[in-house]
């Protein structure tokens, strides 16, 4: 069986990271946020803001990271169906992107990856709040956002996650998993 390559990805502060650690309580498999590693080590070796101040290196390396985890579904012995992948390499262009650093070369990488399905969460202004890995204003969140949207919605199906309880958006995945073909 065929495992399917599900992208969770939106805004920052949008609950991604809550309902991400809901989905490996229930044991789904996940590749974790890869972004969030590397601003800790950068964090540990004194570059704080890594993306914002070298964000072709910092891409690169998140590049890097994102293919392995692409990549690694093959090796996986599980039997869910689903992988769940928190962000996945198309984040990248978008990010860039949103900052006008993207280009030619960033497009066709992040081209030649194709995840089955990809859950976006929009940027919600009730639960949003910053700490020392998300440096992002609320409408910085939303720039980035709409970028994220834009980029999937050209090479894969995408479904929004409506605001609500954890167990309601949950459900909602689940549901469209289920109808899923």
């Amino acid at each position: 069986m065929k495992k399917k390559r599900i992208v969770i990805s939106g805004s920052p502060g949008s609950g991604k990271t809550t309902l991400i650690e809901r989905l490996r309580d229930l044991k789904y498999p996940i590749f974790e946020e890869y972004s969030r590693t590397l601003i800790e080590a950068a964090i540990k070796e004194g570059k704080n803001h890594y993306f914002q101040s070298n964000p072709q290196e910092f891409s690169e390396a998140l590049f890097s990271g994102r293919k392995k985890q692409f990549e690694a579904l093959e090796e996986l012995k599980i039997d869910s169906p689903y992988v769940f992948y928190d962000r996945g390499i198309h984040d990248i262009y978008a990010y860039l992107k949103a900052i006008n650093k993207d280009s030619k070369f960033w497009y066709d990488r992040v081209s030649e990856f194709q995840y089955d399905l990809v859950f976006l969460l929009a940027p919600w202004k009730e639960i949003y709040n910053t700490d020392h890995q998300r440096l992002e204003t609320f409408d910085e969140a939303k720039h980035y956002y709409s970028f994220i949207k834009y980029i999937y919605s050209q090479s894969h199906r995408i479904i929004q996650v409506p605001e609500g309880k954890i167990e309601s958006r949950i459900n909602f995945i689940k549901d469209k998993l289920n109808s899923y073909e």
